[in-house]
């Protein structure tokens, strides 16, 4: 018999992870967030939609320190009330992949997870509007990083001026990841992009608003699940007619999960995707004379020679460069505010201890 979840995903993986989670709390059910609002999610369980608190007084007895995401699998505990009061998150079931971002606000050094458990994860380029080589190279680097398998999809080939050279532009910046040309109009693509669904596979979409996100949810769906609208006239941009995570079942198999459009993505701790995205650039830096070699001026760079000698492009490199800078600056940053928070603690024992042996002496 199929497992009341099969639509979101379970399998026998989470199944063992849910037996491990759940072990100790008497009455506890699986369920997956498929929506995350702020103080509650909206989590599908195999009785069917609830809404749970994650920040309630049952989730800090269980010792709760994940905030669940769209996408995150629990232990939830259900009342009879049937609202968020009424249902408890036990347990965040532990994750096998994070979509994460650096918190977009300047003045903040933290994670933000955007999505949990996402096994392929599509960059969604619109061709009404220049590919944009650097931008998806800095989404790759972030979809290397969260653990998924990155596939890039080409939207609205109706509406591109050259197609093919969009391809190529994105097929050069995407260095080997699969580049999939796709129409919601014309139906182009779409059965590719399904493919990449299996029967219990989540495909996250990310990019930016107005790329053709919701529309392609809507195509794979089979109907109108969610809203959508056209982009601006003016400069090309798309409004934000998604603005949560949704977790969407696909007939036949398969969950997707729409993302609002990203105004921006700072990287966080992304030092593997971006090994792995630029795995062309950093395999060239073994053959370099100086192991600290910075690719600019010093001798025997073999990064500079493959750019001279027409087997590196120029732009490759300086992205790279300028996102390993971006990395380098946030690895300060952290430092920093750890040696602060080090130094505030210190702080906190010597004053304990100065109080303390003035109890004594008195």
């Amino acid at each position: 018999m199929e497992h009341p979840l099969a639509a979101y995903g379970w399998s026998d993986r989470v199944a063992a992870l849910f037996a491990a989670a759940a072990d100790g709390a008497p009455g506890a059910v699986p369920g997956r967030v498929t929506r995350a609002d702020r103080g509650s999610v909206l989590v599908a369980t195999p009785s069917g939609p609830v809404r749970a608190d994650p920040f309630g007084t049952t989730a800090r007895r269980a010792g709760l320190d994940t905030v669940p995401v769209t996408g995150d699998w629990l232990a939830v505990t259900a009342g009879d009330g049937g609202d968020a009061a009424d249902t408890a998150v036990v347990a965040v079931l532990p994750r096998w992949s994070t979509i994460s971002r650096k918190d977009p606000d300047e003045r903040v050094t933290a994670e933000q997870v955007l999505a949990a458990n996402v096994d392929v994860l599509a960059v969604v380029c619109a061709l009404d509007r220049p590919v944009g080589a650097n931008r998806l190279e800095r989404m790759l680097v972030a979809a290397w990083d969260s653990g998924a398998t990155p596939v890039v999809v080409l939207a609205k080939s109706d509406l591109a001026p050259d197609a093919g050279g969009a391809v190529a532009e994105a097929e050069a910046a995407a260095n080997g990841v699969t580049v999939l040309l796709t129409s919601t109009a014309t139906g182009e693509g779409v059965e590719d992009v399904r493919a990449l669904l299996g029967t219990t596979s989540t495909l996250a979409l990310v990019g930016p608003s107005g790329a053709g996100k919701s529309s392609l949810v809507n195509r794979l769906v089979g109907g109108e699940v969610l809203a959508t609208s056209a982009v601006r006239g003016g400069d090309g941009k798309g409004r934000h007619t998604t603005t949560a995570r949704h977790l969407v079942p696909v007939p036949g198999g398969g969950v997707l999960l729409d993302t609002p459009g990203l105004r921006s993505l700072p990287l966080w701790d992304a030092q593997a995707g971006v090994a792995a995205a630029f795995d062309d650039v950093e395999s060239l830096t073994a053959g370099c004379r100086f192991s600290d070699c910075r690719h600019e001026r010093e001798p025997g760079c073999a990064v500079r020679e493959a750019v001279e000698a027409g087997a590196l492009d120029a732009r490759r490199l300086a992205s790279w460069a300028k996102l390993r800078r971006e990395l380098e600056s946030l690895e300060r940053r952290q430092d920093e505010q750890a040696r602060r928070a080090d130094g505030r603690r210190m702080g906190r024992i010597v004053k304990q201890v100065y109080e303390l042996k003035g109890r004594r002496d008195r």
